[in-house]
């Protein structure tokens, strides 16, 4: 519970700014990779960062995986967290 009434003028409010990228940048692909990354740094398992992508209360990675598919994110996180250990190398 906040220790003070809510303002409608309140600074810290969150506040979105765009900023120019080069038109070569994957930008989905630089997003996903952060959320990917923080995630991984957190220790959260690769299983359940998929599943984030998949839930609808993320918006921003669910757009993500709406618009470029599982394939793409799955990709990605294999990159971050490296290839899933197959039943042969165990």
């Amino acid at each position: 519970m906040a220790e003070k009434e809510f303002e409608l003028d309140d600074p810290y409010e969150f506040v979105a700014v765009r900023f120019p990228v080069d038109s070569a940048v994957d930008q989905d692909e630089v997003m996903a990779r952060c959320f990917i990354e923080e995630y991984a740094l957190i220790g959260m398992p690769r299983e359940r960062v998929l599943h984030l992508f998949q839930s609808p209360a993320f918006v921003s990675p669910r757009g993500i995986f709406e618009s470029r598919g599982e394939e793409f994110v799955q990709k990605i996180i294999d990159d971050v967290y490296g290839q899933p250990l197959t039943e042969e190398v165990l």
